[in-house]
């Protein structure tokens, strides 16, 4: 009977995931001429005072600890996640996949006293009110965040910052179908406070379309987070809400930018997005038109140069539901013409390879293509769902269905 309701499991969320709210795909827009690209140097300081026990503490965004379409949440784990052997399948805790804490790395998350604590796995789906983060609502989510601590480097005299870790930690989304993992990230800046963090990412790619699809990716360097203006005369070490609002990527289905979603759209670094486009995950670290948008643009990234002396991050806010609200202030991208738009620049990244695309459809973020766009053909598409999910039901109960994948 397990194999038979695990089955079951993965044709309900194919149908949830047909019917789910949409993201509109849209053709790719050219540079926005008031958009400015920055060189970041390639080196950090060769000399200067060295840094021992640096903290690294970064959410990624509000998505990352969301509620999901289907799987229950989005979460953080600390560890380079292992391998489930197939696709569909949503962790539980006797998989022993998510770790709280591995070596240098931990994941936290603020709780209704004020304070960030160990997450755990019965937590990871709650918000710090204790209530369950839900996919209705942009401003549910858990504010977990990845710490790792030990990073190495040197701070230049003028400023400038090398810093690197040894750790990893996994991204997780619909409750573990789709997952990938950052590991040893690091940290050049310049003395302005520009610069970039970057990580080998790995993982598995997965697909919507076909979810016994699951093939192990290769390990690439991507950029985790472009940085400009940190401040660099704390000498703890600095916040900065990494790049996001004004970037512009192709090919990945990013929408233009409006009147409506001018003060939250973006998107992650090109590298960082391109990944994503072979773990499935790609239209959650860009604007795509849909209902999730607000929740994507990047969160506060602490560094301190201390572990032991970190900077205090800033605890969530909470609605009057008491659900938290990302960590993302909004910041109206200034116009062609102003003086301001030279400071800070924001760049247009470019991706690689157009070639290298995943076709539409293949990737597990909920997308409304052609004809989906009549208002008439989505509810009738919820229907044919909810009628094929009821007879897929009473198949299962009368033992019919013929699966044959042996239980994990």
């Amino acid at each position: 009977m397990k194999r038979r309701t695990g089955a079951l499991g993965a044709l309900i969320l194919a149908a949830a995931m047909l019917c789910a709210p949409a993201v509109a795909l849209a053709a790719e827009d050219d540079a926005d001429p008031g958009e400015i690209i920055v060189t970041v140097p390639d080196g950090g300081p060769t000399t200067g005072t060295p840094i021992r026990n640096a903290q690294f503490r970064w959410g990624l965004n509000a998505e990352a600890g969301a509620g999901a379409f289907a799987g229950g949440c989005n979460f953080l784990s600390a560890g380079r996640a292992g391998d489930t052997g197939r696709g569909g399948v949503v962790w539980t805790e006797s998989h022993g996949l998510y770790r709280a804490s591995q070596g240098n790395v931990r994941i936290e998350k603020p709780s209704a006293a004020g304070e960030y604590d160990i997450a755990t796995w019965a937590g990871r789906c709650l918000d710090p009110a204790g209530n369950a983060v839900t996919s209705a609502s942009v401003t549910s989510t858990s504010g977990n965040q990845v710490v790792i601590d030990g990073g190495a480097g040197v701070r230049g005299a003028d400023g400038s910052v090398e810093i690197r870790w040894t750790g990893s930690f996994s991204v997780v989304f619909y409750g573990g179908m789709t997952y990938w993992s950052a590991s040893d990230p690091v940290l050049v800046m310049d003395a302005a406070g520009n610069g970039r963090v970057t990580a080998t990412a790995s993982g598995f790619g997965a697909s919507m379309e076909d979810l016994t699809k699951w093939e192990a990716l290769p390990e690439r360097e991507i950029v985790l987070a472009e940085v400009r203006g940190a401040s660099t005369a704390l000498g703890q070490g600095f916040a900065v809400v990494p790049q996001y609002l004004g970037v512009q990527v192709s090919g990945v289905g990013q929408v233009a930018r409006d009147a409506v979603n001018e003060s939250f759209w973006g998107s992650f670094p090109a590298s960082f997005v391109e990944y994503q486009k072979l773990t499935g995950q790609a239209g959650y670290w860009v604007t795509t038109g849909g209902v999730r948008d607000r929740a994507k643009p990047a969160s506060t990234l602490y560094v301190s140069y201390d572990a032991r002396a970190a900077i205090v991050p800033d605890l969530p806010a909470t609605d009057t539901g008491g659900a938290a609200a990302p960590q993302n202030p909004v910041r109206l991208r200034p116009s062609a013409n102003s003086a301001a738009a030279l400071a800070p620049s924001v760049p247009t990244y470019p991706l690689a390879d157009a070639s290298t695309a995943v076709p539409p459809g293949e990737g597990l973020v909920p997308t409304l293509q052609g004809g989906l766009q009549n208002p008439v053909v989505v509810p009738l598409l919820g229907t044919a769902a909810s009628l094929g999910i009821a007879i897929v039901a009473v198949l299962n109960i009368m033992q019919l269905l013929p699966w044959q994948r042996p239980p994990l």
